[in-house]
């Protein structure tokens, strides 16, 4: 009985833009960092379910293009070219494991600076291209 008035009055805030696509952007982010399963313990980390809600982010800013506030577009701009940086990471990071050398270490990853944004940039989308004719 407790629990059940307890969880009447959580009051969530209203459904807009910014909490939605938020709300998307988490659930991608989950799925390229990874969470645990509670029940086997073990951290699961599914890049096409990512690569997925990249996606869905892209389609909705198409769709809402000339339709949003400054803030709401700046937001969902920058969270795709995070998510996106992101997900070329894993990517790239998955290829790396895979190709460790004897010592079952992984090549060091280069860390990305702000000079070459827009050529990190277009690197993600060429390979979020590239998975989805791979698909």
């Amino acid at each position: 009985m407790e629990e059940t008035a307890a969880q009447e009055e959580v009051q969530l805030p209203p459904v807009d833009f910014v909490s939605f696509i938020s709300d998307l952007i988490t659930t991608a982010h989950l799925y390229l960092q990874g969470f645990r399963d509670p029940e086997t313990e073990k951290v699961i980390v599914n890049l096409g379910l990512a690569k997925r809600m990249i996606d869905t982010l892209e389609m909705l800013e198409e769709k809402t293009k000339g339709n949003l506030t400054a803030p709401e577009s700046n937001f969902l701009a920058n969270s795709l070219y995070d998510l996106r940086m992101g997900y070329v990471r894993a990517v790239n990071s998955k290829k790396d494991t895979s190709g460790q050398d004897e010592s079952g270490e992984a090549p060091e990853q280069e860390t990305p600076n702000e000079d070459n944004s827009s050529t990190e940039t277009d690197q993600a989308e060429q390979v979020i291209k590239e998975e989805n004719t791979d698909s």
